[in-house]
């Protein structure tokens, strides 16, 4: 069940922001992210990218939820618990990975991004790591 109703909010969320994209970057309705606020185009493009991932993910967890429910698998509860908060992260994932590479394509990647993936940080005495 947990699927169903968790599908079903993504798969909301994802038709409201393709049929009323926000008009400027708000941290309380629409795609908010560092690569989303470069510039308009930016903004626009992640608009349309979030909202169709979270419409196809939301449709694959409503799809996986009604088999789940269909197959009586739902005294695995606590597996599927364990599992659901992927397929909020994989929109997110998704989102970023579009706007990366539609922010290299334009030669617009702002200067100072740092890709999370090749981050590496070094323990030194102190309470601040060294960069």
């Amino acid at each position: 069940m947990i699927y169903i109703a968790c599908g079903s909010i993504i798969l909301v969320v994802g038709i409201l922001w393709l049929i009323n994209p926000p008009k400027k970057p708000c941290p309380f309705y629409g795609y908010y992210s560092y690569l989303a606020q470069v510039n308009k185009a930016s903004f626009r493009f992640a608009q349309k990218k979030a909202s169709l991932y979270f419409i196809i993910f939301g449709g694959i967890q409503l799809v996986l939820g009604i088999g789940i429910h269909s197959l009586n698998w739902d005294r695995y509860f606590l597996l599927w618990l364990l599992t659901f908060y992927l397929f909020l992260l994989f929109p997110i994932m998704a989102t970023e990975k579009s706007l990366k590479q539609f922010l290299l394509e334009r030669h617009e990647l702002p200067r100072d991004y740092t890709d999370p993936d090749k981050i590496k940080r070094v323990k030194t005495k102190g309470f601040r790591d060294r960069k």
